[in-house]
């Protein structure tokens, strides 16, 4: 096993293709180093952390097709909620190896082998957007290690029917692909992935289309702006493979039950969120037991960026005062 510890960059100039190393820009707040350890089968797994070392910890997922750096808008929310926010890349993003053949509960055995490698016992965990169902496995699997879990905007199973219903049209038609011929999205992704890092003020443009007016408002802003395009820009050589996958992976019977989960969960959820539509809160916070939804009226996909305080304050007070 090995860490390694930088703003990283590969070939190209790549902060995201492990293998050298240089500073990184830094934008709309100071860009903390990213670290890589090597897991026992061979992957990488790459991430970051923000607020104070000693905070409780709480491990943050992003959505598809995201990294680390979902979370770097700004850092004063997690200094707020004296919260540890540990954020890994997931299988294929940032600087994690693709994960050929995964599973989604195989996340949580990532999960917790970083955990174990950062002295952590116990933890919270939260996940925007694709983040929501590696929450959601982490809190069926480890129920002995995590504290308190929320959902933040987080898509529900795609093999419901139904659930396609008031999303925006990118998202309803990669859906029907997912279900019926999963092996075109690789080549959709990664055409995607491709336009983004080449024209990433274009791919901005593409989604603000799509979005609804609270979500235009939000990522109109200089350091959500910022966050985003650093994003696309760095984009690694397979975030193709991990977006068709992780759809093909939602789309699928995801191996356990959401009425099996047992940890004391958050659903948090725009109103207006054309990404991930509010029946998707709605049906998690009814299946899993004792789950507390805060449907946020005029809200959209982006809610995350304007109430995470109140996210991990939450969590955080969940966590030291769980549910009887």
């Amino acid at each position: 096993m090995y860490e390694w510890s930088s703003t990283c960059s590969g070939q190209d100039g790549n902060p995201d293709s492990p293998g050298q190393a240089r500073l990184g820009t830094l934008r709309a707040m100071k860009i903390p180093d990213s670290h890589v350890t090597m897991l026992p089968d061979g992957r990488e797994l790459g991430w970051l952390e923000l607020g104070p070392p000693d905070g409780d910890p709480v491990f943050a997922f992003h959505g598809t097709t995201g990294s680390r750096w979902h979370f770097t808008v700004d850092d004063g929310p997690v200094a707020a909620a004296g919260v540890r926010l540990i954020v890994p890349d997931r299988p294929g993003y940032g600087l994690s190896s693709f994960h050929s053949g995964r599973r989604l509960r195989d996340w949580a055995d990532d999960v917790a082998f970083l955990a174990d490698h950062l002295g952590l016992q116990d933890f919270s965990v939260m996940g925007v957007s694709g983040g929501g169902p590696h929450v959601a496995v982490c809190a069926r699997f480890l129920p002995a290690r995590v504290r308190a879990a929320a959902i933040v905007s987080g898509v529900a199973p795609l093999a419901d029917p139904g659930s396609e219903e008031g999303m925006m049209p990118s998202n309803r038609g990669i859906t029907a692909v997912a279900r019926r011929a999963p092996l075109v999205l690789w080549p959709v992704f990664a055409g995607m992935t491709a336009f983004g890092r080449r024209w990433p003020e274009r791919a901005l443009q593409a989604m603000v289309r799509e979005l609804p007016p609270p979500d235009t408002a939000v990522l109109m802003r200089p350091a959500v702006r910022d966050a985003f395009l650093r994003d696309v820009r760095h984009a690694s050589s397979t975030t193709g493979q991990a977006g068709a996958q992780d759809f093909r992976l939602f789309s699928r019977d995801w191996g356990f039950r959401l009425e099996d989960i047992t940890v004391p969960l958050h659903i948090w959820q725009g109103d207006v969120d054309r990404n991930v539509p509010a029946a998707h809160g709605r049906l998690q916070a009814d299946r899993i037991p004792g789950a507390v939804l805060h449907e946020v009226p005029g809200e959209g996909h982006l809610l995350f960026v304007d109430h995470m305080t109140d996210i991990l304050s939450d969590l955080v007070k969940r966590d030291r005062h769980p549910a009887p």
